[in-house]
């Protein structure tokens, strides 16, 4: 059985396909993201905006330096946990944005890995007495397949302890300077 031009050409024609579909299913996820981005952004200027003029109109209704001084600095806190919730929602964006990529990934390079099995198979039936060498490369592409599914695996889960790893850093340091900013503030109020 000899593979026809026809039958080459359906398959080339079909992978082709493929790999447009696969290019508008990852614009179409890379623009979900970055509209998810421009929101979170958009909302982030909008409340700091909100806060700057809240500050803004309590300081100028300070009597007292120390309760200018309070006020400056008792906005640190609440602008540091600001600062770390939009670094989070960014980093949740990203995340997202790097899953579906890797979906995306994984799927193409599983039809492709599928495309060249049947190739070879193909060969091998146009070329009787290549076995040996279409069990070689088949070989290769298994083992191929199997080290970039390890190297994914290894990908996401670094990816997962790292965030973890950030996520409790700056909840420590939020803590502590919370900590000091209110220690700060009491003693403020209390000099007279």
């Amino acid at each position: 059985m000899n593979a026809s031009p026809e039958k080459m050409l359906a398959s080339a024609r079909a992978v082709a396909e493929g790999r447009v579909n696969d290019v508008a299913l990852a614009s179409g996820s890379l623009l979900s993201m970055v509209e998810h981005l421009t929101a979170l952004n958009l909302n982030t200027a909008r409340a700091a905006l909100d806060d700057t003029i809240v500050l803004h109109q309590s300081i100028c209704a300070a009597r007292e330096p120390r309760d200018l001084l309070a006020i400056q600095v008792g906005s640190i806190t609440p602008a540091l946990k600001r600062g770390f919730a939009y670094g989070k929602s960014a980093s949740g964006i990203a995340s997202l944005a790097q899953v579906e990529l890797f979906k995306l990934v994984e799927a193409g390079m599983s039809q492709w890995l599928q495309g060249v099995i049947v190739t070879l198979e193909t060969l091998n039936r146009a070329a009787p007495g290549s076995e040996l060498a279409v069990k070689v490369l088949k070989t290769a592409v298994a083992n191929a397949s199997s080290a970039y599914e390890g190297a994914s695996e290894v990908v996401k889960q670094v990816s997962e302890v790292a965030q973890a790893n950030a996520d409790q850093a700056a909840a420590v340091a939020v803590d502590a300077v919370s900590k000091t900013t209110s220690a700060t503030v009491s003693l403020f109020k209390s000099a007279a």
